[in-house]
C-alpha cells in the first residue's frame, strides 16, 4: 500500500537535479510558531516548506531536489534536526520505495536513516530525539518500528498482521498513537512507547485515521470518514468524542498548535489541497496557503512547532 492509499491523494511523478536545504528564513521570533509542510507548488515536485503560523509571509522552500518527492517533515523536539520521507522512483517503474531521511536544521549531515527498499512513512521523534518511530511495510504488512539515530536494526513495535500506520509519539514521550485496521475498519489505537499496552480508543465503525496529540497530551485529534473526512477529538482514553469540523470537504492530517489553541490541517476546501487553521475554542477558520494571487498547489502533511 503506497502513499496514495495513506493520504488518499494522487501524487505527481518525479523529474530531476540536485538537493539542498536552505537555512531558516530569519523570522524565528514569530510568536505563533511555524508550520512545516510538503507542497508541489514549484516545478510540480514535492518539496518541504515552512511558513509563520500567523500567515505573515509566503512559504519558504527548504529543499530543492528534482530527483525525489519529499513529504512529511518532522522537526525534532529541540528543533535541531529534521526528519522526513523521500520517494525513490525509477524510469518506467514510478515510485519503488520511500525512505526516512534526517538532517541537521541547518541542512548539514543529510542522510538516509531507513533505506530498505520498502515503503516507509510517518516519522515521529521519541523523547530525547535519539530515535524515531515510523510505519513500514518492509515485512509484507504495515508495522510500526523504532530506529536509533546511531544506527542498528529497527525494532518492530507492533508485530501484528494488520496495517499499523501513522504513529505519533505523545508530548511526554510515554505513548504512541496510531491507526490500524485490526477490526477491519481503521480505528485509533494507543500503546506504550515500547509497544506494550495496546488500546483501541476510537471504537467506531467509521474509518478513523491520521491521529495526533493535543499539545498537553490529554486529547487525541484525528480524522473520521463518513461521507467525507471530518476532524474529531477525544480524551486520550477514548472518552468524550466530539466533532471539531464537519462538512462535505475532506479535512485531513490535523496538527495542534504548540499552545494548544488551534489546529492546522490539509483540506480540499480550496482545491487541490490547501492548509487551514481552526481555533479550537470555536470559530475562526483561516486559510493559510493557496491564497488569492498564489499559485494553486497540493499542500500536505502540516506540522506546527514553536
Amino acid at each position: 500500500m503506497k502513499r496514495a492509499l495513506l493520504v488518499m491523494t494522487a501524487l505527481a511523478t518525479v523529474g530531476c537535479v540536485g538537493t539542498n536545504i536552505f537555512a531558516p528564513d530569519g523570522t524565528a521570533n514569530d510568536e505563533a510558531g511555524f508550520i512545516y509542510f510538503a507542497s508541489n507548488r514549484e516545478g510540480n515536485n514535492f518539496e518541504l516548506y515552512r511558513m509563520p503560523a500567523s500567515g505573515g509571509g509566503m512559504p519558504v522552500r527548504l529543499t530543492v531536489d528534482a530527483d525525489h518527492n519529499d513529504y512529511s517533515p518532522m522537526p525534532s523536539r529541540d528543533g535541531k534536526l529534521l526528519a522526513w520521507v523521500r520517494e525513490v522512483a525509477k524510469p518506467g517503474e514510478g515510485v519503488t520505495s520511500t525512505e526516512i531521511w534526517v538532517m541537521n536544521a541547518d541542512g548539514s549531515n543529510s542522510h538516509a536513516l531507513v533505506q530498505n527498499g520498502a515503503t516507509n512513512a510517518s516519522p515521529s521523534w521519541v523523547a530525547g530525539d535519539s530515535a524515531l518511530v515510523y510505519a513500514s511495510d518492509v515485512g509484507g504488512d504495515w508495522e510500526i518500528y523504532r530506529v536509533s539515530l546511531a544506527g542498528g536494526s529497527p525494532r518492530n513495535l507492533t508485530n501484528n498482521p494488520y496495517a499499523d500506520q501513522s504513529p505519533r509519539v505523545s508530548p511526554d514521550g510515554q505513548r504512541i498513537v496510531f491507526q490500524s485496521n485490526r477490526t477491519l475498519d481503521f480505528e485509533i489505537y494507543t500503546m506504550a512507547v515500547d509497544g506494550t499496552d495496546v488500546r483501541d480508543v476510537s471504537h467506531n465503525p467509521a474509518d478513523d485515521r491520521f491521529p495526533t496529540w493535543s499539545a498537553d497530551g490529554r486529547q487525541i485529534l484525528w480524522t473520521r470518514y463518513a461521507d467525507s473526512f471530518n476532524i474529531w477529538r477525544m480524551n486520550a482514553d477514548g472518552s468524550a468524542q466530539s466533532v471539531v469540523l464537519s462538512g462535505s470537504f475532506s479535512d485531513t492530517s490535523p496538527a495542534v498548535a504548540p499552545d494548544g489553541s488551534a489546529v492546522v490541517f490539509a483540506s480540499d476546501r480550496v482545491a487541490p489541497s490547501s492548509l487551514f487553521v481552526y481555533q479550537l475554542a470555536g470559530g475562526g477558520l483561516r486559510q493559510l496557503t493557496n491564497l488569492a494571487g498564489w499559485n494553486s498547489a497540493t499542500d500536505l502533511d502540516p506540522i506546527w512547532v514553536r
